[in-house]
């Protein structure tokens, strides 16, 4: 059963090192003349149209194709497919070992993702915050993602041409990650991911002294704490951070590329999140055993209706008109 998950990004374009000038999304040619639209929406339009067929393959080892899209007002939904390409692969069927297929170094496994982008408007029908900020809901399956893709191809095709700007896509944070750590029931799991692991089992152990260790490959140290007790100490250390105004990243050294925590909570229910940044990053985790599913893989209605219900989420909606409607698209 594969993972899936919706992740919320906050998409912003502005003047070049002067954040607080922000463009409006939905009347552009006010701060610069050169964009060939002057709504972001009828910008992606033209984005999309040009990416219906074409995979890239000569420049890229991962493709990029909107295979449908369709657009409501103030809101474009769409299915676009990616895959990786450049290497052979055998195929195999899982049940009885044979090999039903050979993929080449010129074909791609094509995962058809789910899309939304929004721009919020108030229950007065106005844009939200001046239009300065679209909402981009982008569909994850087994950490197969379009996030870098979108953000090329909006840089490099809708802003051709528009100089002296930033664009931001980031994703939405909701939570303070003291916080949830300091009110989790128990901790679970840490997880380091260093460029050096120290080779002498005497330097391991003082890194994780009291504690069982596993090393993953080469770069990874998990921290479990024994006998599905809880790791305490770092609860602990959040609070003490909490009441210093600092966080885990401000400790960790050079080596450390990641340190992430699993969490239990709700009468076991398990999160995972970094601790190197101070808030957590959002996201809808999908449970295909309560949603709708064809192939295989959750359907762009049961998808559609749960954007709704994340965009509802991030919104204040005694402000924000409610986001509904149903899947245009189909997979």
């Amino acid at each position: 059963m594969p993972s899936e998950k919706l992740v919320p990004y906050k998409f912003e374009i502005y003047e070049h090192r002067n954040p607080d000038n922000k463009y409006n999304l939905t009347s552009l040619r006010e701060s610069d003349t050169s964009f060939s639209e002057n709504h972001l929406l009828d910008l992606l339009e033209n984005l999309f149209n040009k990416q219906d067929t074409n995979l890239e393959p000569a420049t890229n080892d991962k493709t990029f194709v909107i295979e449908e899209y369709h657009r409501d007002g103030n809101v474009i939904e769409g299915i676009v497919s990616t895959g990786y390409h450049g290497y052979e692969a055998e195929i195999r069927d899982v049940e009885s070992g044979n090999m039903t297929h050979l993929k080449g170094e010129d074909e791609a496994e094509q995962m058809p993702l789910y899309f939304l982008i929004y721009l919020p408007q108030t229950t007065a029908g106005e844009p939200y915050e001046k239009g300065q900020t679209a909402l981009i809901i982008l569909h994850q399956v087994n950490r197969i993602g379009a996030k870098g893709k979108f953000k090329k191809h909006i840089k490099q095709s809708c802003l051709s041409g528009v100089t002296d700007y930033t664009m931001k896509m980031e994703p939405v944070t909701t939570e303070d990650v003291l916080e949830k750590v300091i009110e989790a029931d128990r901790i679970a799991k840490l997880d380091l991911n260093v460029q050096k692991i120290p080779g002498d089992d005497e330097s391991r152990m003082e890194l994780v002294k009291g504690l069982s260790t596993e090393e993953v490959g080469t770069r990874s140290i998990v921290l479990r704490p024994k006998h599905g007790k809880s790791l305490d100490w770092v609860k602990r250390q959040a609070e003490r951070f909490k009441n210093s105004e600092k966080h885990f990243g401000t400790i960790v050294g050079g080596d450390v590329e990641n340190f992430s925590v699993t969490i239990q909570k709700d009468g076991g229910r398990s999160e995972t999140f970094s601790l190197l940044n101070d808030e957590v990053a959002m996201r809808k985790d999908l449970d295909s055993e309560e949603l709708r599913t064809d192939s295989g893989l959750i359907t762009a209605r049961s998808l559609r209706a749960e954007s709704n219900e994340l965009a509802n989420d991030i919104f204040n909606q005694q402000i924000v008109e409610s986001l509904t409607g149903s899947a245009n698209v189909h997979r």
